[in-house]
């Protein structure tokens, strides 16, 4: 099983388990784990969701310590997203006070978005990347931006330069970019990003995890 298998069924399991937690769990206070808001200024600065579009419900956040984390808090939460013709939700996850983690599942229509999406899965990538340096001002992400140029995202494959890896993993449901940065050959973490049918469909960035248990 590749990883990008793993991964997937991985966050098919957790969609259906937080989609029932949150369907009964009102929204909680986490003192100091994070801003919920920076879930929307995610989305409107880096995807480029126009929230402004949608009804936004907050369904709840739960705070949990897995044992892999080395005792630092996960906190995982739901929100939903509906307009009269668009209903997405968005599931996310912030370790270590850092959005880490964010799944966006198109329930109904088209999302509304604040600007035209490239159609061009390359390009649709680029400017993700773009977008996300913007929004974090972290210049490591130009290199990982710059390494698409040099393979063919409609197919598997994996490429390295330097200390940062990309692997390509397509298939029928969706198309998934992960960059890893590595260290004499160990992964240091990294950020990956997949869509579907032209959508963002799933963002990942653990490097903040490995630069706390490193430090």
């Amino acid at each position: 099983m590749s990883l990008w298998t793993r991964k997937l069924c991985s966050a098919l399991v957790l969609v259906a388990v937080l989609s029932v937690l949150f369907a009964h769990l009102p929204t909680a206070h986490v003192a100091e784990s994070f801003e919920a808001d920076e879930v929307l200024a995610f989305l409107e600065e880096v995807v480029r969701i126009d929230v402004a579009e949608y009804n936004v419900t907050l369904l709840g956040t739960a705070v949990t310590y897995p044992d892999w984390l080395d005792g630092l808090a996960q906190v995982t939460g739901k929100y939903t997203l509906e307009s009269e013709t668009s209903k997405i939700d968005v599931l996310f996850k912030f370790r270590n006070n850092t959005l880490s983690w964010c799944l966006m599942r198109i329930l109904e229509g088209s999302p509304h978005y604040t600007e035209p999406q490239p159609t061009d899965l390359r390009d649709l990538a680029r400017r993700f990347l773009q977008n996300y340096q913007d929004y974090s001002g972290d210049s490591e992400l130009e290199a990982m931006r710059n390494m698409l140029d040099l393979i063919d995202v409609s197919e598997n494959s994996t490429t390295a330069v330097g200390n940062l890896k990309l692997t390509v993993s397509v298939d029928s449901f969706s198309s998934c970019l992960d960059w890893r940065c590595t260290l004499d050959g160990a992964d240091c973490g990294g950020v990956d990003v997949s869509f579907r049918n032209g959508h963002v469909y799933a963002f990942g960035d653990d490097r903040s995890y490995y630069q706390t248990i490193t430090q």
